[in-house]
């Protein structure tokens, strides 16, 4: 038998992933702890006894988050075994392409007018994003240093690596190509901006 009065009971991770989209779509101060409750049938105290505070929230929200895109990105890094940096780049465009078109949600987090200096700090600090960042500036510099690859700057590659999913995030407008290139595959589509990018940095 149906008990009416009691909320539904959901995951942790439902209501993480709820929250997530919330916050990227309004940013910080927009997203409504309340209004979160009730678009999940909530009674209006659960996430907040779940969850602590919205900064909690917030901070729980992007660790599912990202948790699920560095699992993605690393087990796209085990399909390869680089032997070398020049390949080790390519494996690891790759698995940030893969990975970002599998969780669009963060990208717009990240870029969120509304997400200030201070949670986007915390953003790339307490996910591990920092570190990779560090590993793949490293590695830009030894290639450079080598004369592997032209000066290109990880700013530079990171907004080419993101922009390669947006065929994937818009198939509406990406639709308009089929006439031309045939229907989208995403992973051929990425591995065939990974090697457009590769041949455009070899010096």
């Amino acid at each position: 038998m149906t008990n009416r009065g009691r909320p539904p009971l959901l995951s942790d991770e439902v209501i993480l992933k709820k929250a997530l989209e919330a916050f990227a779509s309004g940013g910080f101060e927009a997203m409504s702890v309340r209004a979160l409750n009730a678009n999940l049938g909530l009674s209006h105290e659960t996430v907040s006894q779940r969850f602590g505070t919205k900064s909690e929230l917030f901070l729980a929200a992007v660790n599912y988050g990202f948790q699920l895109f560095i699992n993605d990105f690393n087990d796209e890094l085990t399909r390869n075994d680089p032997t070398s940096d020049l390949e080790q780049l390519r494996a690891l465009l790759r698995a940030f392409m893969f990975s970002t078109s599998r969780h669009p949600t963060l990208g717009e987090l990240l870029h969120h007018m509304a997400i200030d200096e201070e949670q986007r700090n915390v953003i790339i600090g307490k996910t591990g994003l920092a570190d990779q960042l560090m590993n793949a500036a490293e590695l830009l510099r030894r290639l450079k240093s080598d004369g592997v690859i032209r000066d290109i700057q990880l700013r530079e590659l990171w907004f080419m690596a993101q922009s390669a999913a947006t065929p994937i995030h818009f198939s509406n407008v990406s639709q308009m190509f089929d006439l031309f290139d045939g229907p989208l595959d995403p992973d051929e589509h990425i591995n065939r901006i990974t090697d457009t990018i590769m041949r455009g940095l070899l010096a």
